[in-house]
Formats: C-alpha cells, structure tokens, sequence
C-alpha cells in the first residue's frame, strides 16, 4: 500500500531539478520519527520501490528516520513554510495548525476502531480536506497512531488517584494537556526525539501513547509498568504543502497521491494487526501490562466527559460543528 506505514509518521521533502524547461527529475526525501528497522521504517522502503517504480524513475527517495528532521511540531512548520514538502503526522500534532484536528483528540470520543473508521471516512472526509487545504496542506490519506495508554517507571496506575506526584510527558496539545490536567497531572509537553532521554534522567517518569510506538521509539526500556487504558484514539494524516503541490503537473500529482484515502484501510490494518504482539513484546521486556477493569475506567471517562464540555468552546473555528457531527455520525455508524 502507498502510503501503508502510519501510524506514524513520514515527512516527505521533495526537490525538483529543472533542465532546459522540463522536469528531469524529483528527489523525495522522506523522514520519519520512527527510527530504522521500525514497522514505519520498512513500511517506507516498500513505498520507495512502488512509487520509483510507478514513476519509471522520475521520482527518487532517499529515507531518513529516527526523527532526524525534528519532532512533530517542527516537521509540520516546515511543511508549512514549503521547506519540507509534505508529512505524516499525528491528528494531536496538525491540530496546532488545524484547530478543528482537536475534536478528534478528546479522550473516549470513540467507542471502537469500526466506529472511527465510518466517522473519519463517511462523515468528516471534505470537512477536513477543505480545513487542510485553507491551511495550506494537501490531504492525502487518513492513518493511524492507534489507542494511546500509559506507561510509567516507579508505580503501576490502576486508576487515576495512582497519577498523583507523576510527572507525565504529554503531547504537545491542549486537549492531551486539559485531560491530564483534570486528572490531576501536570502534564509536561516534550518533543518526541527528547522523550528517552527524558525518561532516563528523570524529567518525566511516565507517557501516553500506542504499545506500538512505544516499542518503536524503545520507550519501554525507561519503564516497568504500561495501563491500557485506551484513553485517547489518534489518527494520523499524509498530507503535502499546498504551495509544494501547486507546482506539480498532473502525472506527478497522480503518482504522489496514489489511490487517496483508499489507503487508510491497509495503513490502519498494519497497526491493528500486530497490537497483540506489542503487547507479549512488551511482557518480555520485563514491562508490567495492566488491562483495567470496568470500575478502573470509570475515573478515567469521568475526566474525559469533563473536558469534552471544556474544550470544545475554546478551540474556535469549526470546533462545535465537526463535534456535533461526530456524535451524530456515531449514532448512523453504530458502537
């Protein structure tokens, strides 16, 4: 699949070289957060032989993982600005760009993963391809980050009075940083190249986010006990700069969007699919995993009910309109 490596996350930088008036070549140059022998990572090589393939060599890419572009925040500026052509990024992160991105963040908006499925692609798609597009960002494809939980390194959380004294990293969002706020945390946001580090010196002592990326950015070697409380479901989104993309011509534009959002299916799939495994990986690096029980859950959906009402007022643009289409949405797409 084209764009099949989500979860997580691509920044595709893309120079064209120009030879009497015709283009004689374009070098992709593609870096990831996930670093080297990563799922995202060997997802990438097989998009460089498709896409080099596909474009009979007119299109070269050349990978740099490991976050050697920066982190999130500093990927998507660059996007913007059109010193880096385009991205993968996750939802919590284009939603500092794309307020509206931050509705999709609140904690327990979902009910299942067939439930943001049908939201994302039959209800919300034009809402945000229009959003992207007026913040000068080409959307290609819905991904996906999957189900965020928590991972900590002196004390398991069963429920969230266990948050109390803990310093926990925190996306740089306001929705990510109002939960933990109500939870009683004072959440501390970190770039995600300074996470590890963090952790072993002790800045933060725990994090949320996917067993997955946990295991790709080796998190778990900072930490003994992960909770999963599934709290936060994240997508991801491909996109390109819009001033990047208005210099294309047609061929080149077809061959670099491939088949659109027909991709989120396969990208979703390859998270979804290896979850279990993540989480016997994370048994076998001595890492405590806690599935909570109905009444651990409770404490931690009551929070999320309360920032729902918080945030929703305070992030502008369309914020109430996607919200209200959400939760109409989710009656038609069923639980």
């Amino acid at each position: 699949m084209f764009f099949k490596q989500l979860k997580y996350l691509v920044c595709v930088s893309i120079t064209l070289t120009i030879s009497g008036g015709l283009f004689a070549q374009t070098t992709v140059k593609l870096a990831t957060v996930a670093p080297e022998g990563s799922p995202w990572a060997n997802e990438l090589a097989k998009i460089k032989k498709k896409i080099e393939g596909e474009s009979q060599g007119q299109i070269k890419f050349k990978i740099y993982p490991g976050g050697q572009m920066g982190g999130e925040n500093e990927i998507l500026q660059q996007v913007i600005r059109g010193k880096l052509q385009g991205a993968g990024l996750t939802a919590g992160a284009l939603a500092n760009t794309v307020k509206e991105l931050n509705v999709l963040e609140i904690p327990y908006l979902f009910n299942s993963y067939a439930q943001a499925d049908c939201v994302l692609d039959e209800h919300l798609l034009e809402d945000f391809r229009k959003l992207f597009e007026a913040k000068g960002l080409i959307f290609v494809t819905w991904a996906e980050n999957g189900y965020r939980s928590i991972g900590t390194k002196s004390a398991p959380v069963k429920k969230p009075e266990d948050l109390k004294g803990i310093k926990i990293r925190v996306q740089e969002s306001p929705v990510h940083i109002a939960y933990w706020k109500q939870l009683g945390v004072s959440g501390i946001p970190i770039a995600i190249p300074e996470v590890l580090p963090s952790l072993q010196t002790g800045v933060v002592e725990g994090f949320d986010n996917t067993p997955l990326f946990t295991l790709a950015a080796e998190w778990q070697t900072a930490i003994k006990y992960f909770t999963l409380t599934r709290h936060i479901y994240q997508p991801a989104a491909i996109l390109y700069s819009k001033k990047y993309w208005d210099t294309l011509n047609d061929e080149q534009k077809k061959t670099l969007m491939g088949e659109g959002n027909k991709l989120a299916p396969g990208a979703r799939q390859a998270v979804r699919s290896i979850e279990k495994n993540m989480i016997a990986t994370l048994k076998k690096a001595d890492v405590q995993v806690y599935e909570p029980t109905s009444a651990d859950l409770a404490g931690f959906k009551s929070a999320a009910n309360i920032v729902a009402g918080q945030v929703i007022g305070k992030i502008g643009g369309q914020s109430k309109q996607i919200y209200d289409k959400i939760q109409k949405a989710k009656a038609a797409c069923g639980p």
